[in-house]
């Protein structure tokens, strides 16, 4: 009962801390007010989110007065430390079918995707595949799938698809969005590999950003609205996540409290030949058997080793 009293004050407490702050900002001559909340910036520009309306708005620095750009100045400042600290938020997005991709977006962009056989191994833009990230030759595999209508699911599969080249390179130009992975690996993602609620936060800068081909300064501000944005709706939909745990667990002691289902410890370890540790899991359920069936099946190749009631 501790246990799960201590998780919900912790969901309560990351909720509460990533909450939206907004505030008032101010032309340079005191003209104009706008309430809004920043959640991004660069050297030039601060992207506001209006209040209210939701929209996003870019604002040069220069239009706003001293206390903003200070405001500003000491948020970037921030951010920049955590970054260098390597505390850098990264998000998970997810494609069209299903595969999660934990990374930071960086900036719109067109690549071509060069596809050759060099020594005997098949390489993307010189490159050898064999020595991409594990997550970076799972979506060029998923991208060539779509490309080709063909399925491409592992290496093998690439080798013969390449062999069919008869020695001649071939090359795919991309559209989409440059991101960077844990691994430090970066990778052109087309918008045709997001889902569509990615896609549509993700793709809306797009037009603009290709209409700018020579002023690098408006490619960077569209670049940091689409940052920025994305950032925003990672948050928001962490924040909705957080709230819909927060009901499940006020839902869960509720029951407990009255009886309906109790709080269980699952105890399991892992089987001969698996790499892991023995733990436990907390859950709520009606008895034992529930509670041990809600738990392994998210802990594959684990055995229960005891359980016990912990809440009357």
């Amino acid at each position: 009962m501790l246990r799960h009293f201590l998780l919900l004050a912790a969901v309560l407490s990351t909720a509460s801390f990533a909450s939206a702050k907004p505030r008032t900002w101010t032309s340079a001559d005191g003209a104009y007010k706008l309430e809004g909340e920043l959640i991004g910036s660069n050297d030039t520009t601060a992207i506001l989110k209006r209040r209210g309306s939701g929209r996003l708005a870019a604002v040069e620095l220069k239009d706003l007065s001293e206390e903003d750009r200070d405001f500003v100045k000491k948020q970037t400042k921030d951010d920049s430390e955590r970054e260098s600290s390597g505390d850098i938020e990264m998000h998970t997005w997810t494609s069209r079918d299903g595969l999660k991709i934990r990374a930071k977006i960086l900036a719109y962009g067109k690549k071509e995707y060069t596809l050759d056989r060099k020594l005997g191994a098949v390489t993307i833009n010189g490159k050898a595949f064999s020595t991409f990230d594990p997550l970076h030759q799972k979506l060029i595999l998923r991208v060539l799938s779509v490309l080709e209508k063909t399925p491409l699911e592992k290496e093998s599969d690439l080798n013969k698809f390449v062999s069919l080249f008869a020695g001649q390179p071939k090359t795919y130009p991309l559209e989409g969005v440059l991101m960077e992975l844990p691994s430090g690996d970066q990778i052109a993602v087309p918008f045709f590999m997001f889902g569509e609620e990615d896609l549509d936060v993700l793709q809306a800068g797009w037009e603009n950003w290709q209409k700018y081909h020579s002023d690098e300064e408006a490619r960077a501000r569209e670049d940091l609205m689409m940052r920025s944005e994305a950032s925003h709706y990672q948050q928001t939909m962490a924040q909705e996540q957080q709230r819909q745990q927060l009901e499940v667990l006020k839902f869960n002691m509720a029951a407990v409290r009255t009886g309906l289902t109790s709080v269980w410890e699952v105890q399991i370890a892992p089987n001969v030949g698996i790499y892991g540790r023995p733990t436990s899991v907390m859950v709520t359920a009606r008895d034992s058997l529930t509670a041990t069936q809600m738990v392994l099946p998210n802990y594959p190749g684990y055995s229960m080793i005891g359980v016990r009631k912990v809440s009357y």
